[in-house]
């Protein structure tokens, strides 16, 4: 069945790439999962869809006539760890709180808010066939299976994280005891370019994993912990279909938010009404 919160709850914090301080409310509600701009007093609720996203640039940017939110990726993979279909999200800022650049946060706030059964059926996402998306060395594939696991494979010309593979059998304890906490990573290198685009203003070494030429330069929560925030950000993009994913076997080579999100709108594209 569909879900929503008990309660209200709150999360507070900093943006990520715009460093800009919001207050996230997250209330009870019945038309699926919204966010509004409460900073902007003409702004109407932007509807969790793939058919809202705006941009792919270092995260995923919803948008509709009237507003803008950054970087929501996190934020809807704990909505959907936690099996919330219907929630109110406001906003005083642009991007939500990076909190510890995770989703654990978002996913506690969530749990200790409390979860109600509403009286409508989730749709489920009706896969019979496999389903592949590539692009260059980029690979997707989704096909019917037993049980529902997401398997990310990720490469890198930096040596440190050349090749990090990770399986997760999705449920909510599994993921919250091998996803939630996996921080969102970017390259030393790449700082100073991030920080002159307006980028990453909000990032730190508590709140990243941060990758040098030859060594993390922060201490890590996991092994292979770039792999499993890229996984992290995969279940976010992918539950931007609406639909509640069943029993599938979904493998990832290489991606990211773009190819996250044409991927997941294929997989609209090719789902079943019966």
């Amino acid at each position: 069945m569909r879900k929503t919160l008990a309660t209200t709850t709150t999360v507070k914090g900093i943006g990520l790439h715009t460093g800009i301080p919001s207050v996230m409310t997250f209330k009870p509600a019945e038309n699926g999962i919204t966010f509004l701009r409460k900073d902007l007093p003409q702004s109407k609720p932007i509807t969790a869809h793939v058919s809202s996203v705006g941009s792919t640039l270092r995260g995923t940017n919803l948008k509709n006539e009237t507003a803008e939110v950054w970087t929501v990726e996190h934020v809807l993979s704990a909505l959907h760890a936690a099996g919330l279909t219907d929630v109110a999200i406001e906003m005083d800022g642009p991007e939500p709180p990076v909190t510890d650049g995770a989703s654990d946060v978002y996913l506690e706030a969530f749990l200790a808010a409390g979860l109600k059964e509403l009286s409508q059926p989730q749709p489920v996402l009706n896969i019979k066939q496999k389903i592949t998306y590539s692009c260059g060395n980029i690979s997707y594939s989704a096909q019917p299976a037993d049980r529902l696991t997401f398997t990310f494979i990720y490469r890198h010309k930096n040596p440190v994280v050349a090749y990090q593979e990770y399986t997760l059998e999705f449920n909510l304890e599994n993921y919250r005891q091998q996803i939630a906490r996996a921080r969102t990573f970017g390259f030393e290198e790449e700082l100073e370019f991030l920080k002159a685009h307006g980028l990453a203003k909000g990032g730190n070494l508590e709140n990243a994993v941060i990758i040098g030429k030859d060594k993390f330069i922060n201490e890590l929560r996991f092994p292979e912990e770039p792999v499993r925030h890229k996984l992290l950000d995969l279940i976010g993009d992918i539950s931007l279909t609406g639909k509640k994913l069943p029993p599938l076997k979904i493998v990832c080579e290489g991606g990211g938010h773009k190819h996250n999100i044409l991927f997941a709108t294929l997989l609209l594209a090719n789902t079943e009404t019966k």
